[in-house]
């Protein structure tokens, strides 16, 4: 008998809507399985590297997300710190889950 699922029965959505400090943004998490974000995360995990979150974040989010997010932190805050962009990262990585 004939398989009679269509392709996008197997394929779960890794696209998930995260919030971060009622800031709500979305992520497709499968994209930290890629070999472009594994050299930042390699960074950021290893080497103590904070800075490399910000290209990170551009590859996950795009770099209109990165700056709408940007953008939220300072006009509630007056700057988006370095402590907040790590949190992000953190919740970002929580909720990665990865592919068999």
């Amino acid at each position: 008998m004939a398989d009679t699922k269509t392709p996008t029965e197997d394929i779960k959505s890794t696209i998930q809507e995260l919030e971060f400090d009622g800031y709500k943004f979305t992520v497709d998490t499968d994209l930290l399985d890629d070999v472009e974000a594994f050299e930042n995360i390699d960074r950021i995990e290893n080497k103590g590297q904070v800075a490399a979150i910000v290209p990170l974040l551009q590859f996950l989010i795009g770099a209109d997300g990165y700056d709408k997010m940007k953008a939220h932190f300072v006009a509630t805050e007056g700057r988006f710190r370095v402590t907040k962009l790590s949190k992000v990262y953190q919740v970002i990585i929580e909720n990665f889950n990865p592919k068999d």
